[in-house]
């Protein structure tokens, strides 16, 4: 699970799994300077009032108090138990009339207790006063089915759009010709009908391109905004060799410690990321310390750069391609698969990874190692002394929903029931929903943190409920004792530092058409053979030079078209 734990391991189509799909829009959302807030942003080229469709954002009052919260919104709140003695958030009629639910979701996790033996989806149906049943598709079908229920004219109730789907060439013109037009309930102050989901930042819809030509057609899933492209350390390792508080002065420093660090004859490297996109050796950590834009940005004439035009991003891959030469990446990054588990492991002291479930992800396989391995964050510092660091944020968001079109009362009441499943953290019903029910599904440590046992594991933690709705994200992680104060420690600056995608939410057929994908894909195997020495670096210009000419300059077109019609 991702916010307290994931009980599927490996197998789970997680966070991670999803975003890799589509590289662009798993590390999209940053333009060239520090913001201060994500920018307004439109679904599609066409014109329309984004604002106008957007829901108010209204925070949630009232309820368990986190240890660590920030008046920014931005900012996760962190909670290090779970809230004692949960109250009834829910003090209405129930939210169903008692009709059938039928929602299309993909399986983030292995298949739950079938609702007929699964008496905890059963008590939350009850709940709800709502027959809702989940049509939960495997991993390697999903691509295929959501494409033949969106040509079809039988739809689902509720229809879950992974992150990847966003990027689907066919979503807008499905959301418009066959979706409910949500902006008469909820834009504005007319969420204020749904208090929970009026509880959801503004940021995650708009980035989340929930608006379409200026109706609202989606909610979203939302998640922290940092993302994918930090260093990470193995303190053990760089505390005691290079110092606790140490933050690399420029590109020149950051080089003498990866040589200091490096112990290829002890099996030890300086740093470590596998090669296969959208990793790239760690490249897009490489280029946000020399400045580059997180994918799109603008330059001084107010023109659309793409990160790879930049010189920003050309030093980074000469920089990483030296590393690569003077044998300061771990060896088998050009083939493995994965480098979290080496980099648990202590295979390399630096690591480029995610905030958030990354960072909690190895620091808890860390502590399994034996000797356990420790892991913190590097301080955002720049490649050029005296330049304000920056780093790159997501959308602030994983999937969306979208429900088929019907009449208003269908409508409202498929929202009540939406609006129930984003409980606020802390509450009877999340739970319900999060745990079960005590004593068949979890039972409560000294501390009061809930415990899944392996029957409440199948029968709660593997239903999807937290992706067809849920509350804001909060950071919680009952057993890393510390790093809810540390992450939250972390996030206040990495918001304060980053900066936002100059297109974020916004939308181009052709940047996720089969040309589209394939001139990404062209570029960044022509880098990695650039980064290993394949190809000389002479050669990075004319990958440039082939990108636009294949479709970077039709979709800097189309984004363009999308800004100034927005």
């Amino acid at each position: 699970m991702e916010r307290t734990q994931d009980p599927t391991g490996s197998r789970s189509l997680n966070r991670r799994q999803f975003l890799v799909a589509s590289a662009t829009v798993a590390l999209t959302a940053c333009s060239i300077a520090p913001s201060p807030s994500p920018p307004a942003t439109s679904g599609t080229a066409a014109a329309g009032s984004v604002n106008g469709a957007l829901p108010s954002y209204i925070p949630t009052t009232g309820g368990p108090q986190p240890e660590y919260h920030s008046a920014d919104s931005r900012v996760t709140d962190g909670f290090e138990h779970y809230p004692k003695n949960p109250a009834r958030s829910w003090t209405k009629a129930p939210p169903g009339t008692g009709s059938h639910v039928d929602v299309f979701i993909p399986a983030y996790y292995p298949t739950p207790t079938p609702y007929e033996q699964n008496p905890t989806w059963q008590a939350v149906n009850k709940q709800l006063n709502s027959d809702l049943q989940m049509n939960i598709i495997g991993q390697g079908d999903y691509q295929v089915k959501i494409a033949t229920l969106m040509a079809g004219n039988d739809l689902p109730d509720i229809i879950h759009m992974f992150g990847g789907m966003l990027a689907a060439p066919a979503l807008p013109d499905f959301l418009k010709a066959k979706c409910a037009d949500l902006t008469p309930y909820l834009g504005g102050d007319a969420i204020k009908d749904y208090p929970n989901l009026a509880a959801i930042p503004t940021y995650a819809w708009k980035n989340s391109q929930c608006v379409v030509d200026g109706k609202l057609y989606m909610w979203p899933i939302q998640r922290y905004l940092p993302g994918l492209t930090y260093f990470f350390k193995n303190t053990d390792i760089y505390d005691a060799e290079i110092g606790a508080d140490y933050v690399p002065k420029d590109a020149d420093d950051l080089l003498r410690i990866f040589r200091q660090l490096n112990q290829p004859q002890n099996n030890r490297w300086a740093i470590g990321n596998v090669a296969a996109a959208p990793f790239n050796f760690g490249l897009l950590g490489f280029a946000s310390i020399f400045g580059a834009p997180n994918v799109w940005g603008k330059d001084s004439s107010g023109k659309l750069v793409r990160d790879r035009e930049t010189e920003a991003f050309k030093a980074a891959v000469g920089y990483v391609r030296n590393l690569w030469s003077e044998g300061l990446i771990w060896a088998n990054a050009p083939t493995a698969t994965a480098s979290r588990p080496d980099f648990a492991a202590g295979r390399f002291a630096l690591s480029v990874e995610g905030f958030g479930n990354s960072w909690n992800d190895f620091w808890r396989q860390g502590l399994g190692q034996n000797p356990p391995q420790h892991f913190d964050l590097v301080p955002p510092f720049s490649a050029t002394a005296g330049t304000p660091p920056i780093g790159y944020l997501t959308g602030g968001y994983i999937s969306t929903n979208a429900m088929k079109q019907a009449s208003a009362d269908r409508i409202r009441e498929l929202l009540r029931i939406v609006d129930w499943l984003a409980a606020p953290f802390g509450s009877q019903e999340d739970m319900l929903l999060s745990y079960g029910l005590e004593g068949s599904d979890y039972t409560l440590d000294a501390n009061g943190d809930p415990k899944l046992t392996q029957a409440g594991t199948a029968r709660a933690g593997y239903v999807p409920w937290r992706y067809i709705s849920q509350h804001p994200y909060v950071q919680y992680q009952p057993d890393l004792p510390g790093y809810s104060k540390r992450s939250f420690d972390a996030e206040q600056v990495l918001v304060r530092t980053g900066v936002s995608n100059a297109v974020s939410g916004y939308y181009s057929k052709t940047e996720f058409s089969a040309a589209g994908s394939g001139a990404n894909r062209a570029f960044f195997d022509g880098v990695n053979d650039i980064i290993t020495s394949r190809r000389p670096f002479s050669d990075y210009d004319q990958l440039v030079t082939d990108w636009r000419t294949a479709a970077g300059d039709q979709v800097r077109a189309e984004y363009t078209a999308a800004l100034s019609a927005s």
